[in-house]
């Protein structure tokens, strides 16, 4: 994972933390992307441009954790979707360390791969504000705050207050730095989406025109999805 931009000179952030063996800031956001949408590019550049990252890297996942993988799009349409939507923003890029890996996709060992392969990274790890409800009990939730910043995207409908107790408490938990990313509309389901498509709707507030197209071109979400 070595063909992104190199800049930044290892200043410091939000966390006040300075360490001259990173030269890169890398934002990472996994998900199915199923379809990649106007949310995800949103929280995407607000994280960017809040913590002064180099670039964000867009992750969709191979095997998941979470999803019943013969509900998912295939991996292949789901990652050109993604390069459809960052195209115009040379600070993102597509990742797919997690479709070219055959294990599950547990974030810890993708973090693991990406440190690994990425010695002068610091990695900003985003995740939706929800995860922090469960995020003790993923895999290894210790190694992850290790090796990367957590960034929580905070929803619109989300009380900042009650997601900053959240905050604190993992903070002293995992001794992890954990920071908010405010602002951005990330407030979007893919399952809504998934649902229009199936009745030929395509929102723009949601989609960028070219996944809209492709999804069109392409027959994706013709059957109404239940979930």
């Amino acid at each position: 994972m070595a063909d992104g931009i190199v800049s930044g000179n290892g200043d410091t952030d939000k966390s006040g933390k300075s360490d001259r063996r990173f030269r890169k800031k890398t934002g990472i956001l996994g998900g199915s992307f199923d379809p990649v949408h106007r949310g995800h590019l949103n929280i995407a550049g607000c994280a960017l441009s809040e913590f002064r990252l180099d670039e964000v890297w867009f992750i969709p996942a191979g095997h998941s954790p979470n999803k019943i993988e013969k509900d998912m799009t295939p991996a292949a349409d789901r990652a050109r979707m993604v390069e459809l939507a960052i195209a115009e923003n040379p600070a993102f890029r597509l990742s797919t360390v997690e479709m070219d890996s055959p294990g599950v996709s547990y974030t810890y060992r993708t973090l693991t791969r990406l440190t690994a392969e990425n010695p002068d990274t610091q990695f900003y790890f985003i995740m939706g504000a929800d995860s922090l409800d469960y995020f003790e009990s993923w895999r290894h939730p210790e190694l992850i705050a290790r090796m990367a910043v957590l960034l929580v995207a905070v929803r619109d409908t989300l009380d900042l207050k009650q997601i900053q107790g959240k905050i604190r408490y993992l903070r002293s938990l995992f001794h992890a730095e954990i920071f908010p990313v405010r602002g951005g509309k990330t407030d979007i389901s893919s399952t809504e989406i998934r649902r229009d498509a199936a009745l030929g709707i395509f929102e723009r507030e949601m989609l960028s025109p070219k996944v809209a197209q492709y999804i069109r071109e392409h027959g994706l979400y013709r059957k109404t999805e239940d979930s």
